[in-house]
């Protein structure tokens, strides 16, 4: 009898074990998810708006044609406008400006009230500074600076590396908060040097983010550049200070929190064995340490100059809780049933089993990528909670929470998983068809974001009906869907199937107020293995293709964006 409590015992120990690593790991894996995301957002509205200001060489999908080089304006006015539409497509407060080579100087900045600062300085070294409150209103003096661009860093640095060029971290004279500016050199006529267009952000964001995120069993998140100053993070406490009106930025290893500071150290540790590949997440475990911290770590990689490491850490005994409670309950049961008969004690431990190791089978396939099988535990009790909450995070982590479809991580992970199970006898063929909206820009600046979000959801429903069982839909971002279709391998089968897609996504889609939405899709398709075989060569192709039809589509059907939902207008008017 003692012997068979003790083998309870450890079947219950090693299971919830089992499942707690692999649920500490999920929850990582989420997390550094959202970090990324976060990270990609912060950093692509500085190079959002040097795209607006300076647009880039626009090259053709194939061939060698060197591409159309768009000059860059001399005249400020022209210049201006560019300023105020690149501020136009960001809701976060921006500030883009322009710095010549004669020395002259026009800027834009706009504040979390959404008030504007205008500057500009001409070539006779005459800087001024403006308020307003937006385009075409009336301009208030405030001061006059004396403001020479050429000497500022980020026009420096530009000029000398001849391409998009991030700046080093530094301190916003007025808010005194971190910031970074993306820059990059612009060319007249004869590509000739004219100045430097700049984009400058704020960093508090990013903390901001990750102190916001409802961290439920004690992780810590936090962002440091190589040199391990603190960039971002979501523990409370200053990233720097000021002495004597220097900046002084704090490193990961004087934070307040001995999580940071452990996680830090082990980085630099096993910086010393290996290099992080960008983009890469990497999953350890803190050895030597009783509360089994679990990390993870990924370098975020940018060709103009920027290099910084998101890092999350967590504990297991966090999630250890949930899961020990039940198997305590279920241990004291299994003993009470010994005693009373063998049989009845075993009859107890293949149930408590049963369910425990449903929820770690299932966490690792999760890990694994494999489709998710539900669990079917009806359960009252703590276990039936936690596979409860499970079946919501692996839902919330596999699918895009707008739409209801997969997520681009999801995606990728099946679609490698059914890769890993292909053999010579039988081989892996399948077809992507990457998918992109065409209208529903107009709808969305027209009828406002909820109906845009009503049209992606529609989208969505249309390509779920549109597929097969062991066919598959994800959103990839933005107004971008992306379908894996199971053993086609014809380009024509695959052909008449987008078309079949576009056809569904014709439909119209009732709005507000009784207005009906149209929309159309333009469809790149990519054949496995004929195309490439990884995934980023398969999405190149997919996504070249559906741009040789978007472009297809504006020769073809060439209207005013104010037309493009003509019954939507008249309805409307109406």
């Amino acid at each position: 009898m003692l012997c068979l409590a003790v083998t309870i015992g450890w079947f219950l120990y090693r299971a919830s074990d089992d499942a707690t690593e692999v649920l500490a790991r999920d929850s990582l894996m989420e997390i550094m998810g959202r970090v990324g995301q976060a990270t990609d957002r912060q950093l692509q509205a500085a190079r959002g708006a040097l795209l607006v200001v300076a647009p880039a060489v626009i090259k053709p999908a194939y061939g060698h044609d060197p591409g159309l080089f768009i000059p860059f304006p001399h005249d400020f006015a022209a210049i201006e406008e560019r300023l105020w539409i690149a501020d136009g497509l960001s809701r976060e407060p921006t500030y883009v400006y322009f710095g010549a080579e004669d020395g002259s100087f026009i800027g834009l900045r706009r504040d979390i009230h959404n008030h504007y600062m205008f500057t500009r300085r001409d070539k006779e070294n005459r800087s001024y500074l403006y308020s307003l409150e937006g385009p075409g209103a009336k301009l208030d003096p405030i001061l006059n600076q004396n403001f020479d661009p050429r000497t500022r860093p980020w026009y420096i640095h530009a000029m000398e590396r001849q391409q998009e060029t991030w700046s080093p971290v530094y301190s916003d004279f007025r808010t005194k908060r971190l910031g970074i500016t993306l820059s990059k050199p612009v060319y007249g006529p004869g590509r000739v040097p004219v100045g430097v267009v700049g984009s400058s952000i704020g960093l508090n964001r990013l903390s901001d983010f990750l102190a916001a995120q409802q961290f439920t069993h004690g992780e810590v998140v936090f962002i440091i550049e190589q040199n391990g100053n603190l960039v971002a993070t979501s523990v409370d406490e200053p990233i720097h200070h000021f002495e004597n009106d220097i900046l002084v930025r704090h490193s990961a290893s004087q934070s307040r929190s001995p999580m940071v500071r452990q996680a830090y150290a082990h980085l630099l540790d096993l910086l010393e064995k290996r290099e992080l590949v960008p983009g890469q997440l990497l999953v350890t475990r803190l050895q030597g340490d009783a509360s089994s911290i679990e990390l993870a770590y990924r370098l975020h990689h940018d060709d103009a100059g920027l290099d910084w490491i998101e890092v999350s850490a967590v504990s297991r005994l966090g999630f250890l809780g949930s899961v020990t409670g039940g198997v305590y309950q279920t241990l004291l049961l299994g003993l009470v049933a010994v005693c009373m008969t063998f049989v009845l004690g075993f009859a107890i431990l293949r149930w408590v089993l049963r369910d425990i190791r449903k929820l770690t089978l299932a966490a690792k396939s999760i890990g694994n990528g494999e489709p998710f099988v539900p669990l079917n535990i009806d359960r009252k009790d703590e276990i039936g909670q936690l596979a409860q909450s499970f079946q919501e995070m692996e839902h919330n982590l596999r699918t895009d929470r707008l739409t209801g479809v997969l997520n681009r991580d999801s995606f990728f992970a099946q679609i490698d998983f059914r890769c890993k199970r292909g053999n010579p006898g039988v081989p892996v063929q399948f077809a992507l068809l990457f998918i992109d909206l065409d209208k529903f820009k107009e709808i969305n600046d027209q009828f406002g974001h909820d109906e845009g979000d009503r049209v992606l959801m529609a989208a969505a429903v249309h390509l779920q009906h549109a597929l097969r069982k062991d066919d598959a839909v994800a959103r990839f971002g933005g107004d971008e869907f992306v379908i894996y279709l199971d053993g086609v391998a014809d380009e024509d089968v695959a052909k008449s199937i987008a078309e079949k897609v576009r056809h569904c996504l014709n439909q119209p889609i009732a709005g507000r107020d009784g207005v009906s939405l149209s929309i159309d899709a333009s469809i790149g398709v990519a054949l496995f293995p004929r195309d490439g075989l990884d995934m980023e060569t398969l999405m190149r192709v997919a996504d070249a293709r559906m741009f040789d039809q978007k472009r297809i589509h504006r020769i073809l059907s060439p209207q005013d964006p104010a037309r493009a939902h003509p019954k939507s207008q008249s309805i409307a008017d109406a």
